[in-house]
């Protein structure tokens, strides 16, 4: 998945949920995850971005940016599950939306670190989406990822 739509249609035909959400990829790298979404596949009965779209895509961001940056390592075949999610919604949504999620460059090493060594590692990502040029939700989720051996 080395382009953004490569990404997108992976995310797509693997977690069925973004394409709902209308969800794609804009751009990645080893540390960074844009994903846009617009407003009318999420809205709510007001006319607002749904709460749960808005979560989805915190998961989302985080989940993606962990996979793409674990490649980049050389880890390819790591799982990755969301141990814990927490949304602090400031503002509604009243337009497209946009996520970014950012690896958090201090605890990297560590996690990297610990998932070759014990085949486990837990870590925190941060998510803002923004709509109108403005944060309107923040998505901290922690990750476990974890290499399964075969036996």
């Amino acid at each position: 998945m080395s382009t953004p739509e490569a990404l997108t249609a992976y995310l797509h035909a693997n977690i069925p949920l973004t394409a709902a959400l209308a969800a794609r990829v804009v751009a990645f790298d080893g540390s960074r995850m844009e994903i846009a979404a617009p407003l009318a596949a999420n809205r709510n009965h007001r006319g607002t971005a749904f709460g749960g779209s808005l979560a989805t895509l915190g998961i989302l961001g985080g989940w993606s940016l962990l996979s793409t940056a674990l490649r980049a390592e050389g880890l390819d075949d790591v799982h990755i599950v969301v141990q814990h999610s927490d949304c602090d919604f400031r503002e509604p949504v009243t337009a497209d939306f946009t996520a970014i999620s950012t690896v958090p460059d201090a605890e990297w090493p560590r996690f990297v670190t610990a998932l070759r060594r014990r085949r486990r590692a837990r870590i925190e990502i941060e998510t803002q989406i923004s709509a109108d040029e403005r944060v309107a939700v923040v998505h901290r989720g922690r990750y476990a990822a974890f290499i399964e051996t075969l036996t």
